[in-house]
């Protein structure tokens, strides 16, 4: 069976490196996305993800190529590791454009979700909240960076 992923694409009116650093410093990162953020920016590292009336979502960094990819498995559920048939995977990736910045998120693993999971519901969720939390984080560089 085909893996379907979910892909979201901005441009953000900002450097890489800020763009890189909003999405590789947790204390940056719980400034659009979640509520708080725990991990260290290290292959393998085990962290968390918080995000307020939903819960902790572990993860596991996965790739890091600075300032260019990154990339990490969170958890379907709160609380749980982000295992095979529980996990799917995000990854990042930045190029310099007009400017600015391209960001892209691929998220994949959908098809190693066991039964448990409602798919398609589950990608469109998630496809709404890369959205949501891009513009969101488009927004808070652009203003940093017209300061």
């Amino acid at each position: 069976m085909d893996d379907p992923e979910i892909t979201h694409t901005v441009h953000i009116q900002a450097p890489r490196s800020h763009v890189w650093d909003a999405l590789t410093q947790p204390e940056l990162v719980a400034q659009w996305f979640g509520d708080d953020a725990q991990f260290a920016l290290t292959p393998g590292a085990v962290g968390s993800l918080t995000f307020e009336g939903y819960g902790t979502f572990r993860i596991v960094i996965e790739e890091i190529d600075a300032p260019a990819v990154f990339g990490f498995r969170w958890a379907r559920t709160a609380d749980t590791d982000p295992t095979d048939g529980h996990a799917t995977r995000v990854r990042f990736t930045l190029d310099d454009e007009d400017g600015g910045t391209r960001v892209t998120v691929v998220e994949d693993g959908w098809a190693s979700l066991d039964d448990s999971y409602d798919v398609t519901a589950a990608m469109k969720d998630n496809l709404d909240g890369w959205v949501q939390e891009l513009d969101e984080l488009r927004a808070d560089l652009e203003k940093q960076d017209s300061q």
